[in-house]
């Protein structure tokens, strides 16, 4: 029988969400299944909030293996879940379902491990770093809420003024649950002074993911030693990353992020380790002719 051919033993795990037609993911796991010979499967499927909580009894009644959350489920599965992962209860975000024994589902958040995961790979260790993400939606609170658990010196915030009371609870949240200190400025006042003093910069708001647009304005805010990491990968090289690469600065973009976080779940579900170097190869080249 051909290894990989699909039988009554094979496990299904998947992704659910709206759209999922584009995702990755599929490719990432299927990929990490077959090069370590596990009989398992890995599929997305469209499914809108309304229809979340049947979706995932059926599913766990059938024994699925675990799952991917993307929008618009990641906070709409909070309240269905056993139990959350440090990460997941900080961000009050999931995008992992791991299923137990005995039916037990706990959420979790790899989005804030797979960025660091990659941002190590990039860049080396974090420690004694001091950090400024811009932008505080899914993805900037998700890597708050593992930043918070790393070695970094600092952590500064940079959002619009007006954004600033809307997210203050939240900040304030993790500051208290975590002692970790947290300066918070808006892109107003206090741009060039939190980029100044800071060794990495992180963009996770959605500018420049489809306009030629930056938060930063000018390249010469952007100081020598400085790593730039961009958390969208579609297009490749957002106009903030090619204003770092203008600067002569060694930045990413959202991909690595992407392949990391994957890595997590695949750990969480299977207990193995992932076979990485040889996927991340196979995805670029993959992305090539997309």
């Amino acid at each position: 029988m051909n290894q990989w051919e699909i039988d009554g033993k094979t496990r299904l795990y998947g992704l659910l969400g709206n759209p999922v037609s584009h995702s990755l993911s599929p490719f990432i796991h299927n990929e990490g299944f077959r090069r370590l010979s596990l009989n398992a499967r890995y599929l997305a499927f469209s499914v809108i909030e309304e229809d979340l909580e049947s979706t995932l009894f059926a599913l766990r009644k059938m024994g699925v293996g675990g799952l991917n959350l993307t929008m618009p489920l990641k906070e709409a599965v909070l309240p269905l879940c056993d139990s959350l992962s440090k990460e997941a209860r900080l961000s009050s975000s999931i995008n992992t379902l791991v299923f137990s024994e005995n039916g037990k589902m706990t959420g979790c958040s790899t989005d804030g491990i797979g960025f660091f995961r990659a941002l190590e790979a990039e860049n080396g260790s974090v420690k004694d770093k001091k950090l400024c993400l811009m932008g505080l939606g899914g993805a900037g609170k998700a890597i708050l809420s593992r930043a918070v658990y790393t070695e970094l010196s600092e952590i500064r915030l940079l959002q619009r003024a007006s954004s600033i009371e809307k997210n203050r609870c939240f900040i304030e949240r993790v500051k208290e649950e975590t002692g970790k200190k947290i300066l918070l400025g808006s892109y107003e006042e206090n741009l060039a002074e939190f980029l100044e003093q800071s060794d990495i910069l992180v963009n996770a708001s959605n500018v420049g993911m489809r306009e030629e647009a930056s938060l930063i304005p000018e390249v010469k805010l952007l100081h020598k030693g400085l790593f730039v990491a961009d958390c969208i990968y579609h297009p490749f090289e957002t106009k903030l990353l090619s204003q770092a690469r203008e600067a002569g600065l060694r930045y990413m973009n959202g991909l690595p992020m992407l392949f990391y976080q994957a890595v997590e779940a695949f750990r969480l579900w299977t207990g193995k380790s992932f076979p990485e170097e040889e996927v991340f190869v196979a995805l670029q080249d993959k992305l090539k002719f997309l």
